[in-house]
Order: structure tokens, then sequence, then C-alpha cells
């Protein structure tokens, strides 16, 4: 999120560097212990496979054998388990209702007859929604590209490679959910709706870990603005509104102080007329600007950045940093117009490498950040961990956490249930699929 505000405006506590104790008030371990193993530093180190470049054929081929793998691994070792997850799961996924019936109950029961045969079934289904989309003009816009956090799913050039990442994307969502969601009926929910864990969830539980977050000055209820803090007239800062239960950017609005609103009433006004806000809750927050004293992107471009921190917890309920990803050098308001993404260590706060596997709208990046340091990183984990341990949800072992670096160090802006950002880890390598199994399979 871009544009400065005043530093001092944020809901939470501000703790300095180093400090000893989290959140909670429990003693803090090494940065080095602070991460996941090799779902960590597998990483750090990745390479595309025998030379190619990423996402191309060879690369999408060698990803979807690994998913298939774990796949036949899992079908194989907890038969009765994973029925039931596929059951659950595909009664959500591939349901649908028609007047009053829905029609979800039935194709659960439907689609686990065909789940020994699932990954040849997801790729002809796959294959059927792009057919259905280049040639239907009146085909329902996949979500996964229906607002600003598009460039996370933009498919590879090649035709190809983009039929087999079609594929690879769905079987490798399969295959994570189960890893992390098991046969919970909430966790299996959040895969699809966030009904639990919405904006004033994840803003609660950043309060009780101490962190920082933009200061919210309203909320709408659907309906009408209701006053929080010091209302919206309060501060210079411009209004950033959110859905409570939205994703990806979907929803967001920025409304610029002196020009779209200038009292209560003009936000009240503003959003009476979105339809998108129509029934929908809201958080109202002031917008924060990146800091000023530290670059987190190229000479380029503006210091809007976000730091992509996931959170993840072991089978002994340890929570732990399974990545920290810088996404920069963005060319909008906010990080879902990034154009580089880079990893950045915990326990050294440096970009050790471009995130040029994550997805093919970064394939070809540049590595200009490589080496550069990135203050405030360490202790925008210890916060993101100390949140995720103050949530309390049995079934909630991954937490993405979006944050930035500000002059008065990292600030908040939310969670979200990572339900797909966890699994383009977990199927990364061979290494990777393997740790994923024995850690939640085994």
């Amino acid at each position: 999120m871009a544009t400065k505000a005043n530093g001092n405006h944020s809901n939470g506590v501000h703790a300095k560097n180093g400090a000893s104790y989290n959140g909670n008030g429990k003693h803090e371990v090494s940065p080095e212990k602070l991460t996941f193993g090799k779902l960590y530093s597998n990483q750090l180190t990745a390479q595309p496979p025998m030379g190619f470049a990423w996402f191309t054929v060879p690369d999408m081929l060698i990803r979807m054998s690994s998913a298939v793998i774990f796949f036949y691994r899992v079908l194989f070792t907890q038969p009765r388990r994973f029925a039931l997850f596929a059951y659950k799961y595909n009664s959500l996924w591939c349901g649908f209702s028609y007047g009053r019936v829905e029609y979800g109950k039935y194709f659960g029961p439907l689609m686990l007859i065909f789940l020994p045969y699932w990954p040849v079934v997801l790729a002809i289904l796959e294959l059927g929604k792009r057919l259905n989309k280049t040639l239907n003009p009146f085909a329902k816009k996949d979500w996964k590209i229906a607002g600003p956090g598009r460039i996370w799913f933009v498919p590879p050039k090649s035709l190809f490679a983009s039929l087999i990442w079609d594929s690879f994307l769905a079987l490798q969502n399969f295959c994570g959910h189960y890893a992390l969601c098991g046969t919970d009926d909430d966790a299996i929910m959040h895969t699809w709706y966030d009904s639990i864990c919405t904006k004033e969830f994840w803003n609660k539980h950043l309060d009780e870990a101490g962190a920082r977050r933009p200061l919210q000055l309203a909320h709408w209820d659907g309906v009408t603005v209701h006053k929080r803090g010091p209302g919206i007239e309060y501060g210079k800062s411009d209004l950033v509104c959110k859905l409570s239960d939205s994703y990806l950017g979907i929803g967001d609005r920025v409304l610029k102080r002196g020009v779209d609103f200038k009292t209560h009433e003009d936000v009240q006004a503003v959003l009476s007329k979105d339809e998108e806000y129509a029934g929908r809750p809201a958080v109202l927050s002031e917008r924060m600007g990146p800091a000023t004293t530290v670059k987190c992107s190229s000479e380029s471009f503006s210091n809007v950045h976000s730091l992509d921190i996931v959170t993840l917890q072991d089978k002994s309920g340890v929570t732990k940093i399974l990545s920290v990803v810088l996404w920069t050098d963005c060319t909008g308001w906010s990080s879902h117009s990034a154009t580089c993404g880079y990893l950045v260590d915990v326990a050294t706060e440096t970009v050790i490498a471009p995130t040029a596997w994550y997805a093919p709208y970064f394939a070809t990046q540049e590595k200009k950040l490589v080496g550069m340091r990135v203050p405030g990183a360490l202790e925008a984990c210890k916060k993101a961990i100390a949140a995720h341990e103050a949530c309390k949800l049995p079934w909630l072992i991954a937490v993405g956490w979006d944050a930035m670096i500000t002059d008065d160090g990292p600030i908040f802006f939310e969670g979200n249930v990572a339900a797909y950002r966890t699994p383009r880890r977990m199927f990364l390598t061979y290494s990777s699929m393997t740790t994923t199994f024995d850690e939640f399979c085994s």
C-alpha cells in the first residue's frame, strides 16, 4: 500500500528489532530456528530443471509428476481418510444449485467413484474450462483472475506449458489442501470461502500479538458506515476500504481525502452507491505509506512493496516461517501491481534470490535487488508467528501475512488462510513433496 501517512497512526503495539519476547510474552528462539526446514530452504536454492527455464514444458511435467506421486502415495497409504477428504472437498467445489436444490451432495459421491483416476479427471475438467472460456462469450470469469491479484495466476505463454499448468495447479491445490486440511470441515470450507477468518478476525489476533496495523477509522456493515476509533474525519490520509471476506484485492477501494470524501457522510454516500459493497461488511482504515529511509524497490520504481510472510505449524504444533517474499517494483498503489518478487532470508534479512519459480508472470524478472537488506523483516516474522499462535484454531496451520516496512518498522495489513500460497512451496521440488508427506500425511 502506498503514499505517506503519519507513522504513529496505527493499531497495535510497535516493538523494536531484537526484542527478546514476542507478542504473547514467550521467550523467542534464534532466527535460524524460526524457519520450516527443507520446505523453507528448498525455495532459496531452487533452480530450473535440467537447464530449462521455469514454466517451460519440462518444468511443468516435472512438477506435475511430483504432485501425481504425492497423490497416489496418499491414496495407497491412507485411502479411507483421503476418500473422506475427496468427498467433502468435491461436494463443496463441484456442487451447484438450481432453484432450491443444492447438487453438491450428489456430486461428492459421484466424483468419489473417479478418485483413482483423479489426476486425469482434473486434467479433463481443466481442459473443458479452457475451451469454455475460449469459445463461450458468456463464460463466468475465473475467480483467480477476477481481481488485481491475477498476476499470481497468469498462465505460461507456451500453449502446451499452459495446459499442463492448468492441470498442475488444480492437482497441486487438491493435494496441498489435503495436507493442510485433512478432513476438517472448517478447514475445507476455507479453501472456498472465509466464513470465520475475516479481516476482523485477523485484526483481532494481530492486536493480540502486538503487531502494528493501519488505524481503523470506520466499519461498513453492508448498509451503514459506523465510526471506529477517531473516525473518518481524523488525520490527513486517504481511506482504504477492504471487504471483510474478500481476497486477492477484489473489492479494494482507495478514497482520496479532499477529492472522494471530506466527511463521514461522504463515505456513506460513496459506499451506498457501490454495488460490490451492498450487503457486505468492510473495514475502513488509513492508507499507510512505505518507508522513506529504507529502499525496498529498484531505483526506477516507487517504494511500494509488501512482505508476503507464510507461517506454518509443524506436526508438533510449533509455528514456523515457511517463506518471506518481497513483492516489489510496483506500477500501482498496491503490491498487486508488483513486477518482481524476491525471497528474503529470515536470519539475515537479506534478499537471496528472485521468485522466478512462483508464477509464470515472474519467470523472467530482474535480479537487481539480490543482496539487498530488508531491515524489519525479522521483526515482522516474529510478529507473524505470534499472531498465528494467538488464533487458537486447531485446523488453521497455514497463514499468509501481508506486511510492509515503514519508517516506524513493519506494519501488517491482513492475514489470509494460506490455502493457495502453501501448495506452491510443497510441490516445488521432489524433496519438498516428500517433506510435505512426512510432515503432514504420515
